[in-house]
């Protein structure tokens, strides 16, 4: 069934070499869409004098052109001519006319009674012409595509003022006429790319600055997915007209707001004041005696004035679900701060809600728009910021909520440090709405939202940052603001002090504060908790510390990583890191406890080092139910034998040998005492030998960190459990505690033992360090490579649940350092919330 705005299936025959679901023109940069040739002429221009007259041709740059209707690139005049010639094009083109025929001949009919049959609707439409073919809507039965022999039975059934069929009133209209769309089978919306494929292209940019104005043409939804968004939006418009004349279906969001991203939702809504106002109109005329347009519509007898909010969720759910072909999954949801209905279209995939009270939304998309067209750099600064968060587990779109930062939120923040730079790159919603005009006026819901429509407007900014140092200059502005002490506010570019001025008490204020640009009472990131901002603010230290080195800014030579390839990589990202992108974990250790005695012990060898790395299996094959053996030493072959630097010590440890570049301003690495004594200074200590580390091989069985919090909290309080109750428990008993919700989440698992494990990994442990602070840092590396989505949701919960739980083995209790998750008792109660999560995909082991 082709994607369009009319909710029919195609009554063409069926045929291996029709159309499907598939690209085609649509909006976007470039040429638009070329009109459908007439079909009197189609069958009878086999061939063409001049190729690029054809209406299916779009010229190319540098001399190539390209076939809309193939969807095929031609080097030159000549191929091209031999491809307008060739059997497929001319294939196409008769299809084409031939689908052109029969939707000059057919009919859309709706209003008939559910269980009517195609022979009954070919009696009935036999009286106006010979009846070719009548196709029933599959899914729902509440419609049906009607063909006649010849356009003028067509015609006379038109001209026919009222139908009736059993007792029920047809609704009988002309089949709209669609682009003819071919596609090879295949969905309209492109493959995702992995992380493997957008990093090498990526990696082909030649500095960052192209590698950010790269990634948007790589994220951005492509001309084919616009144009599936726009048919769903026209064929919702359509349906929803039959049951409240006057509506309108307006898309917002992500979709249209300048940073869509390929599968982002598709958010729309449903205005029905004009539905309403013609209501009220139609029962005045009523009252004096005259008609109105407005008692054709199937919900005349509804009153959508008095009609409460969910019901009338309810009544435009039970539309989308009888009504709406490829719809699935309704659901309304009144309980949402903006109530909506969420839903799933089948062909297309897409997911999305409609909304029928959010005019604010269509306020704060325009706004964004205004944005991204005020100047060139915003797009590709917002991308990078988005993807980098996401990588870093920092971000996303959970469907049942979270504490992690959505897409708006972020493109907030980056739209709030443009206001901030000096100069400015955009200007302040107050300044905004000084320019707006007497037509641009709005006030929704109390609030102010006036500002120009027209980038136009406003005057272009004198500030020359390249867009690869506004990106650093991000992450070190956040990496030490105080989020949870000020109030971002794009309406004045700047951060308030709390409580804020006009945002009334409906401000929920809490640990990250960003205010919404013209709800002043709504917190985008109220749903942040405490240890996502602190998280985000480590991860924005870490990431402008990365950017201040040359590996971020120097393209490598040799083919390694560089620039934003290494900083949207899970992991470690500091300059002097050996290999970017490996996973590392810090372990801090007491000085009273053994750091001194660490630093005596030549390359970590010692009984104190074999202590934490029995500590550090006991909690992998113990506490979590990984099964882990000895593995083998790294072998030596390029960067994969280097052991990266912990980025905590990066400041105070020296880069690593075979470091690709050194870090922006750092030290130059002092001479070595010949006779392994330790420097003075603080360095840490260096042996002639081979340093000691502790390798294992392990494999993951079971999804041992969703779901902890809430086993933890049924075994802490429940019913007969021997664990004390309280907020204080022994190491050993947290411990035992953490092993019990391990076997819980086990036997939770309808499969049981699985044959194969999750997933696989290779660990390797080694003393880190200063005379002051010793460290054990863990290098974990997926196997096979590259790491996919589940290794990067186990990494992100080992990375704050390990340190906790091996200090506690060794009876060291907490976390010394909050940078590095914060106290152990909130870590427990926490660590394992749905924000560590990304979304959940399988990969072979």
């Amino acid at each position: 069934m082709d994607a369009g705005p009319d909710p029919d299936p195609d009554p063409g025959p069926a045929t291996d070499e029709g159309p499907g679901p598939g690209p085609g023109p649509g909006p976007g940069p470039g040429p638009g869409p070329v009109p459908d040739p007439d079909p009197s002429t189609e069958l009878n221009s086999s061939l063409v004098p001049d190729p690029v007259s054809d209406p299916d041709v779009e010229p190319l740059p540098r001399g190539g052109f390209r076939c809309r209707l193939c969807q095929i690139s031609a080097a030159n005049r000549p191929s091209l001519a031999e491809h307008l010639r060739g059997k497929k094009h001319q294939r196409l083109r008769s299809l084409r006319a031939e689908r052109r025929a029969q939707e000059q001949r057919s009919l859309f009919v709706s209003g008939f009674a559910r269980g009517t049959s195609g022979a009954e609707l070919t009696e009935y439409f036999g009286a106006f012409g010979d009846v070719a073919a009548v196709v029933m809507d599959k899914e729902k039965g509440a419609y049906a595509i009607v063909e006649l022999q010849d356009a003028a039975g067509r015609e006379r059934a038109l001209a026919e003022p009222q139908h009736s069929l059993a007792g029920h009133r047809l609704r009988v209209r002309p089949r709209e006429q669609k682009v003819f769309a071919y596609g090879p089978g295949h969905s309209p919306c492109r493959e995702s790319r992995g992380p493997g494929q957008l990093e090498q292209e990526l990696c082909q940019a030649p500095d960052v600055d192209a590698q950010m104005t790269q990634l948007v043409g790589l994220l951005a939804l492509s001309e084919d997915e616009r144009r599936v968004r726009h048919l769903l939006v026209a064929l919702f418009q359509e349906v929803f007209t039959e049951f409240f004349p006057g509506c309108a279906v307006m898309p917002f969001g992500s979709s249209v707001n300048g940073f869509d991203t390929r599968g982002c939702d598709l958010d729309l809504l449903l205005d029905l004041e004009p539905t309403k106002s013609l209501q009220a109109s139609t029962r005045e005329a009523a009252g004096n005696g005259s008609g109105s347009g407005a008692e054709d519509s199937i919900l005349s007898d509804i009153d959508l004035a008095a009609t409460s909010a969910p019901e009338v969720l309810e009544l435009v759910a039970a539309v989308l679900r009888r009504c709406v072909p490829g719809v699935r999954r309704v659901r309304a949801v009144p309980t949402a701060r903006r109530p909506v209905v969420k839903f799933c279209h089948k062909q297309s995939g897409l997911a999305g809600d409609i909304s029928i009270d959010n005019r604010l939304a269509l306020l704060n998309t325009r706004f964004l728009q205004l944005c991204a067209e005020a100047d060139e750099r915003v797009r590709p600064l917002v991308y990078a910021v988005r993807l980098w968060a996401k990588q870093q587990g920092l971000a996303g779109n959970p469907a049942g909520g979270g504490p992690l930062l959505n897409n708006y939120a972020l493109t907030l923040l980056v739209l709030f440090f443009l206001q901030t730079r000096a100069p400015p790159v955009l200007p302040t919603v107050a300044q905004l709405r000084d320019l707006a005009g007497d037509e641009d006026r709005t006030v929704v819901a109390g609030w102010d939202c006036s500002f120009p429509r027209d980038a136009a407007a406003l005057e272009p900014s004198t500030n020359t940052e390249s867009s690869c140092s506004l990106l650093a200059d991000f992450f070190h502005v956040f990496g030490d603001f105080d989020f949870p002490g000020r109030v971002i506010s794009l309406r004045e570019g700047q951060a308030l002090p709390l409580p804020p001025p006009e945002a009334g008490e409906g401000l929920k204020l809490g640990p990250l504060n960003l205010q919404d640009p013209f709800e002043l009472s709504h917190n985008v990131a109220a749903n942040v908790n405490e240890k996502t901002a602190a998280r985000f603010g480590r991860c924005c230290r870490d990431a402008a510390k990365y950017c201040r080195s040359l590996q971020y800014c120097r393209k490598s030579s040799k083919g390694r990583v560089w620039g934003l390839t290494r900083l949207f990589r899970p992991g470690a990202v500091e300059p002097g890191a050996a290999n970017a992108g490996t996973f590392l974990i810090s372990i801090p250790l007491d000085d009273a406890s053994g750091s001194q005695q660490l630093c005596r012990e030549p390359g970590g060898r010692g009984p104190w080092f074999r202590e934490v790395c029995a500590a550090i299996a006991f909690v992998l094959r113990d506490v979590l139910k990984c099964s882990c053996a000895v593995g083998k030493p790294p072998q030596a072959s390029g960067e994969e034998s280097e052991f990266p630097e912990d980025s905590a010590l990066s400041e105070e440890l020296p880069a690593a040998p075979a470091a690709e570049e050194a870090a922006v301003g750092s030290k130059r690495r002092p001479p070595e005492a010949t006779n392994g004594a330790a420097l003075p200074g603080g360095k840490r200590p260096r042996t002639n030998g081979p340093e000691e580390t502790a390798n294992w091989s392990c494999a993951v069985w079971h999804r041992v960190w969703t779901g902890r919090r809430r086993l933890r909290r049924r075994l802490r309080h429940g019913d007969g459990d021997d664990v004390p109750d309280g907020d204080d428990l022994p190491d050993g008993a947290e411990l035992e505690l953490e092993r019990k919700v391990s076997e819980a989440i086990a036997q939770q698992d309808e499969a049981g033992w699985p044959p194969e494990p999750l997933l696989r990994f290779e660990a390797s442990a080694r003393v880190a360090g200063t005379r002051r602070e010793a460290r054990v840092l863990l290098r974990l590396l997926p196997t096979p490579p590259p790491p996919g989505p589940l290794f990067r949701d186990f990494f992100h919960f080992l990375r704050s649940f390990l340190p906790v739980a091996v200090r506690r083995r060794l009876g060291q209790g907490g976390s010394p350092d909050p940078r590095e998750g914060g106290d152990a008792e909130v870590f427990l109660s926490t660590a394992c919330s749905p924000h560590e999560m990304l979304l959940y995909c399988h990969i072979s082991p």
